[in-house]
């Protein structure tokens, strides 16, 4: 089987094209993805050998026919397939100088086209390059779950990514849940979960390594090294965070728990599903995988635990300034999101809008004043946020049926 890098920068792009396209059909393993030359560089460094790039064209940073051009000097038998949206005849010239199997045009190619480029590069590869060995995706996810139970661990781990240097100073491993009931998301179909896990993977072992598999289309699981990789945005912990986990395992390094968040919040952010996740204590070797994987499942949270990370900062910060005029803008900017993105979050989340959530919390408030002070109506009013009376009366009343002072007289 080939290995097969995907190099485009969008994200749901990468995404359509991996479901597109049977690709085991054509001997095509998808082994890699990065979303530009650079990323695509390092994970030719790092990956099984690939012998399929699948590029775009028009990427920032280092563009498809610069990295093409670095790729084909350090591997020279690997095959490349140019897609791009532009029918540009330059490019095309430009891709078949490269040596080049095909240049595909984004908008009109289908799985036959796509399959039949692949099988040309297939027939390149095989007059020079044994196909390397490999797991289907569906064979690598069951062996990987043969790890988690002590009934099934297998004498040896014979996955070569298992016998990386990344899982030397131990592992975790993460378990990921959609948030209102492990069985909902296997109701949604298999692509929508496949999406979830994929946009998980996607995170996660970009900025840190591992893999990630799941279980039964109800969790995602990610087997996750001690320390980030060095390429990773997130630096590995090898000042602070790694001395910090020996001396207590059971605590998550911090930089991994704002990656778990970012994952949080992305998955509702382009897939509107809210998920949970539990990650274990830190362990020394993979013959500890079954232990580790109960322990994740019993820390899930049960019930639909907690809120999104972003509705719980946005409470707290209506709550230390409620007696402010709040606005979406300005809780939006002092949490760095977008007022759109809050508005949709808070509402699926809370399941009241935000204006509406300011308001309850204020004239609660208000009711207190008025039961336990003597103040004045516009001076309540103004000490929560509204300087002017008489919308505060009306507010009120459409809040709680009466008056102001009809609730204090009653």
């Amino acid at each position: 089987m080939w290995n097969l890098l995907v190099v485009e920068d969008e994200s749901i792009a990468r995404l359509g094209l991996r479901y597109m396209v049977d690709w085991e059909k054509y001997g095509v393993h998808w082994q890699a993805e990065a979303s530009n030359g650079e990323e695509a560089l390092l994970a030719m460094e790092t990956a099984q050998p690939i012998h399929i790039i699948l590029s775009d064209i028009r990427m920032p940073g280092m563009d498809g026919l610069a990295f093409a051009k670095k790729a084909l000097e350090r591997y020279p038998d690997v095959q490349i397939i140019f897609i791009s949206s532009y029918d540009n005849f330059n490019y095309a010239k430009e891709a078949l100088r490269l040596g080049a199997v095909d240049y595909l045009h984004k908008p009109t190619m289908d799985e036959e086209e796509i399959g039949a480029s692949l099988l040309k590069a297939a027939a390149k590869l095989a007059q020079t390059t044994a196909p390397q060995p490999a797991y289907t995706e569906e064979e690598k996810n069951q062996y990987l779950l043969s790890l988690l139970d002590e009934y099934t661990f297998p004498e040896q781990p014979l996955l070569a990514e298992l016998e990386s240097a990344a899982y030397e100073t131990g592992f975790r491993l993460t378990v990921f849940r959609k948030r209102d009931d492990a069985a909902a998301m296997q109701d949604t179909g298999h692509f929508r979960f496949r999406s979830i896990q994929h946009l998980i993977a996607e995170f996660v072992m970009k900025e840190w390594g591992g893999l990630v598999f799941h279980r039964n289309y109800r969790e995602v699981i990610w087997l996750c090294p001690q320390a980030a990789h060095l390429n990773g945005a997130i630096p590995a912990q090898g000042h602070g965070e790694q001395g910090d986990a020996h001396k207590d395992d059971k605590k998550c390094p911090a930089e991994l728990n704002k990656l778990l968040e970012m994952v949080r919040q992305k998955t509702l952010e382009l897939l509107n599903v809210a998920i949970i996740c539990s990650v274990s204590s830190r362990y020394s070797t993979l013959q500890e995988l079954p232990k580790a994987y109960m322990e994740t499942l019993l820390q899930l949270p049960l019930n639909e635990q907690s809120d999104n990370f972003i509705v719980r900062k946005s409470k707290a910060f209506i709550d230390q300034h409620l007696l402010e005029d709040l606005t979406l803008v300005k809780v939006a900017t002092a949490i760095h999101v977008s007022p759109s993105y809050l508005s949709r979050i808070f509402q699926k989340e809370i399941g009241e809008s935000f204006s509406d959530y300011v308001i309850r919390h204020k004239i609660e408030h208000a009711q207190q004043l008025l039961r336990t002070t003597s103040c004045k109506v516009y001076e309540i009013s103004a000490a929560i946020g509204y300087m002017n009376p008489h919308y505060f009366s009306k507010l009120f009343k459409e809040r709680t049926g009466v008056s102001p002072l009809e609730y204090r007289n009653q």
